[in-house]
């Protein structure tokens, strides 16, 4: 089934389900949904990010930026684990990935609102990817996300910036 098939819900700030539409169907500038984002941690605690393509087939808000290392939209009867461990193996090729959850709440930036999951896993980087998914992946010490976050914020989705803020204690760095 090809991916904008798949039925994804609409929910409301606290993460109920108002609604579903097909994944094709949802403009992410408009639409609340349930986003899972996944950080990699490598073994010596580098955070990998990837930097966000261009997509005709199912746009993205903030191309050529840097995001989490895989972000999806959560399926209608999907479970955010599952969806989580879907979008590292599909984005990733790492099967049966042991994600960890960090945490979730409404992210409300750019006056758009998603409710979302976080997750992270331990792994190593991988030195292949969907390049449909990700235009590039690229590492960084905790200190050198911070510092360029405070220098060059607009290198970075605003959704990342937000995660980091209210999750960065929680991620074993």
């Amino acid at each position: 089934m090809e991916h904008g098939t798949h039925s994804v819900d609409l929910v409301d700030e606290n993460g109920l389900v108002v609604g579903t539409k097909l994944r094709r169907e949802i403009d992410k500038s408009h639409d609340n949904y349930h986003t899972v984002y996944t950080l990699v941690i490598s073994p010596v605690g580098r955070v990998v990010l990837a930097r966000i393509p261009t997509r005709e087939d199912l746009p993205n808000l903030y191309v050529n930026r840097f995001g989490a290392s895989v972000a999806t939209i959560r399926r209608t009867e999907e479970s955010p684990m599952t969806a989580a461990q879907r979008s590292v193996a599909r984005e990733l090729y790492i099967d049966d990935a042991e994600v960890v959850p960090v945490g979730g709440g409404f992210f409300h930036t750019d006056g758009c609102g998603t409710y979302v999951s976080v997750y992270y896993l331990i792994a190593d980087p991988p030195r292949t990817y969907s390049s449909t998914d990700i235009a590039e992946l690229k590492e960084f010490s905790p200190r050198e996300l911070s510092e360029s976050m405070k220098e060059n914020p607009e290198i970075f989705a605003p959704n990342l910036l937000k995660l980091w803020e209210r999750y960065y204690s929680r991620l074993p760095l």
